[in-house]
């Protein structure tokens, strides 16, 4: 099986901050400063700590986790109950291999916002991470029977996600069928479909698939890397070369790259 879809990263509620907030980024000698104005009113100190909780977990992407968790704790300082800042730290203990202490976080995310699917599909992502599945799935599922939860479509590709990671193509397809009569139209979801349907060898699956992904996205590595397979599994050799070409010239260092070039798919 071809491990491109990995899970996701963490889900953030994050309204869009716009307007003047609590904490300004402004960079001094090259380095990043975070300086604040007087203003403590709650929805300015709810946008500060939304604030420092984006900086955390890109801090966290780069690698620099003591510093995320000093923007965490900041944020936490600024709005006690901040949700995106608790998700934060949920996703920090995760990153630094605390286990447990990620586990108590979503507890007690899950005891506080229960009405909120965002935790639920974050719990998720992190149970199917820990090889947990059957509790997974379930969460997942809770997720969706939450009144006014939208993000129908991520939720199901997540699941969707976790079932391919756990080698289950026949469960990964029956969530990422679900994901797609929610919406039709996302690149990433359309690449998903895709491969599951190579992967059992459903090749007219997959090129309706990629037509569909042509209409509503350029091509990238992966695309690419899914069209000279449905090629060579349609017995056109040449075309396929065509998409190989392409991927080399376009994308000489991506993994698809790689394993076009080994032979390793």
């Amino acid at each position: 099986m071809n491990k491109f879809f990995g899970l996701s990263c963490i889900l953030l509620s994050f309204s869009l901050l716009s307007g003047c907030v609590t904490e300004k980024i402004v960079y001094e000698n090259g380095r990043e400063v975070v300086k604040t104005d007087d203003d403590d009113s709650p929805e300015r100190s709810k946008l500060a700590a939304d604030n420092r909780v984006k900086i955390a977990i890109r801090l966290l992407n780069e690698g620099q986790a003591t510093m995320a968790k000093q923007n965490l704790q900041k944020a936490l300082e600024y709005d006690p109950d901040n949700f995106n800042a608790k998700l934060g730290f949920a996703w920090y203990y995760q990153q630094v291999g605390e286990t447990e202490n990620a586990y108590n976080a979503y507890n007690n995310l899950v005891k506080q916002f229960s009405d909120n699917g965002d935790v639920y599909q974050n719990y998720g992502m992190f149970l199917c991470g820990q090889k947990k599945y059957t509790e997974a799935y379930n969460t997942f599922e809770h997720a969706l029977t939450i009144k006014n939860y939208t993000r129908m479509a991520e939720t199901l590709f997540e699941a969707g996600r976790c079932a391919y990671s756990q080698g289950d193509d026949r469960k990964a397809i029956a969530y990422a069928d679900r994901a797609l009569a929610y919406n039709s139209t996302t690149p990433i979801l359309l690449l998903f479909r895709a491969e599951l349907a190579l992967g059992v060898d459903d090749v007219n699956t997959a090129r309706i698939m990629m037509s569909r992904f042509s209409h509503y996205s350029e091509d990238n590595s992966m695309s690419l890397f899914i069209k000279l397979r449905i090629e060579e599994g349609s017995g056109d050799i040449e075309e396929a070369k065509k998409y190989g070409d392409l991927l080399l010239t376009r994308y000489p260092n991506s993994p698809e790259a790689k394993k076009y070039q080994n032979n390793d798919y």
